[in-house]
């Protein structure tokens, strides 16, 4: 079977004092949106995955759901979520994982439980797990409380990558916890990223200039997105800033449907 590992952005990224646990206090707003990675999962003796990574998300996604390794499957990942650029790639293949799996093996969890489990796999998994139906969920903690949202409108959206691979660990040591929650949405780690990364100021501006409303990195970066009022201005953005940066980008949208395994 088949099914798509949607990425995310955050629409807002508040970061806290560090907890007893060594992670950050956190409380952000995670919407999924269309760009997505493509899993297939087959039959198979033991669990691989195609990725080549003995730390591979999915590997580990499907042995917390199997502890006792009574099952087996064969995970294949065809990659469009960009690496290492903030919209939850590796933790979205993992999500998608435990819901094909739970459906393959037939074990019969809801997508809470399952949200539950990917706590184990990554901090953004239990998050990508309840986001895969296509509501925006709200994640605190070190994103192991999650809610989920009332499903928002459609939202054109324009993503850029400039390219630069930004290290999630060092990103956080750099950054300067907040004590208050601030009014609006925030990005709280985008200012260290641009220190290491300056390449993310740039696609920032670069959005601003085309147009993009509201632009703000997503995650940790690298990835930086910005709302248009329509797919055509998201296109037309997207087009000037690839032509005059020559970054990567997209213009895609919100999830708003939840789009089922197929056989």
């Amino acid at each position: 079977m088949t099914i798509k590992a949607y990425a995310k952005v955050n629409l807002t990224l508040e970061v806290y004092g560090i907890r007893a646990d060594g992670y950050h206090e956190l409380r952000s707003i995670v919407m999924p949106i269309a760009l997505a990675d493509t899993i297939g999962i087959s039959e198979a003796e033991g669990i691989s995955c195609d990725t080549g990574f003995a730390d591979d998300l999915c590997v580990k996604a499907a042995r917390a759901l199997d502890p006792e390794g009574s099952r087996g499957a064969r995970i294949r990942v065809e990659k469009r979520i960009p690496v290492g650029g903030g919209l939850g790639g590796g933790s979205a293949d993992a999500a998608a994982t435990l819901i094909a799996l739970n459906e393959m093996w037939k074990l019969g969890k809801t997508l809470e439980e399952l949200a539950a489990i990917g706590a184990s796999v990554g901090s953004d998994v239990p998050a990508l797990v309840l986001a895969q139906s296509g509501s925006p969920v709200l994640m605190e903690g070190r994103g192991e409380r999650t809610m989920v949202l009332d499903r928002a409108e459609r939202v054109d959206i324009v993503l850029v990558n400039p390219g630069v691979h930004s290290s999630t660990a060092e990103v956080y040591a750099r950054c300067a916890a907040r004590r208050e929650r601030p009014q609006g949405r925030v990005n709280d780690l985008q200012a260290a990223a641009i220190a290491i990364h300056p390449e993310i100021g740039t696609a920032l501006t670069a959005l601003a200039a085309a147009g993009g409303r509201e632009a703000m990195m997503s995650g940790s970066g690298s990835t930086v997105f910005a709302f248009a009022d329509s797919p055509e201005r998201a296109d037309e953005i997207a087009r000037r800033i690839e032509k005059e940066t020559g970054f990567r980008t997209w213009a895609t949208e919100n999830l708003v449907s939840y789009q089922k395994t197929v056989p």
